[in-house]
């Protein structure tokens, strides 16, 4: 097989082997940290499998699912589930697999799981499906134990420093990402690729402004990071937070404040907690 994804040799070698001898699961959860890089080497993965060609035939043998379409934008709803059971119950149309791509999995509902452990109870010797999670604890035992984990560690710090090579971005900003982003490729592209470095600098100087604020002006930055207009990038901007001290261990209360954001992005990567109020403790106890 010829890759363009960057890295996890071992897991391609696997792949490149499982497929050779014809003994893919029907099954997968990728999981590793958000923004490394799992869901491209998913979506590469079934395009070398079946062999996909610019033919859009070739396309109708894959289904990517993502909380998207959902009313919330937050979840993965059991009527995604039903188009998966859909999907997989027909042949494929040009490839010798159906592939389903389920991105952010452990977005999905309760309910939508329990309907996905049926189609995992009964599954398609020509279908497969892949889970892509950074939260593999948040899906259910019963899906976990049918499916094959594959985990994708961090990429070193030579590939990172290759990508932001090509980059223009300033030596003091690369130096900087290539710390900051603690092994995300996918992380490392984007903020090149949306010129987007100044999000992070902001999300920093925020969270700076933050340790030192009162109560009062903390309780207000949770409430304007939690409504409507701003929620959908709360977990981006937990993200910033964490990799951040991340980079400050050694730093007298840095593991105290790393280990809370830990906690609060666990929880608000699961719609049916209360985000808000998971925030404010957070905020609270700095």
């Amino acid at each position: 097989m010829k890759w363009q994804t960057l890295g996890f040799d071992k897991i391609k070698n696997f792949f490149e082997k499982m497929s050779e001898n014809g003994q893919l699961g029907h099954a997968y959860i990728f999981s590793g940290q958000e923004m490394i890089g799992k869901r491209t080497f998913a979506l590469e993965l079934t395009n070398l499998i079946n062999q996909t060609s610019p033919d859009p035939v070739f396309q109708l043998d894959r289904l990517f699912v993502d909380s998207g379409v959902s009313e919330s934008g937050q979840t993965i709803t059991i009527e995604e589930v039903r188009r998966i059971k859909s999907f997989v119950s027909l042949s494929p149309y040009a490839g010798p697999y159906k592939f389903v791509v389920i991105n952010d999995a452990h977005l999905m509902t309760t309910e939508a799981q329990n309907a996905l452990l049926k189609v995992l109870e009964e599954p398609s010797p020509s279908s497969i499906l892949i889970l892509v999670t950074a939260n593999p604890n948040s899906l259910l035992p019963t899906i976990v134990s049918r499916c094959q984990e594959i985990k994708f560690p961090p990429h070193p710090r030579g590939i990172i420093g290759d990508v932001l090579k090509n980059s223009s971005l300033p030596k003091s900003e690369a130096e900087f990402l290539a710390e900051f982003s603690n092994g995300r490729v996918g992380l490392v592209k984007t903020v090149i690729g949306e010129k987007s470095f100044g999000e992070i600098k902001d999300s920093v100087e925020e969270l700076v402004r933050l340790i030192k604020a009162d109560i009062n002006e903390r309780l207000t930055i949770a409430q304007k990071l939690t409504d409507e207009k701003n929620k959908q990038d709360l977990m981006k901007k937990v993200l910033y937070w964490t990799l951040y001290m991340r980079m400050r261990i050694n730093e007298p209360k840095a593991r105290r404040i790393l280990d809370g954001l830990v906690g609060l992005h666990k929880i608000i990567s699961q719609p049916q907690f209360n985000h808000r109020l998971a925030l404010e403790n957070f905020l609270v106890q700095l």
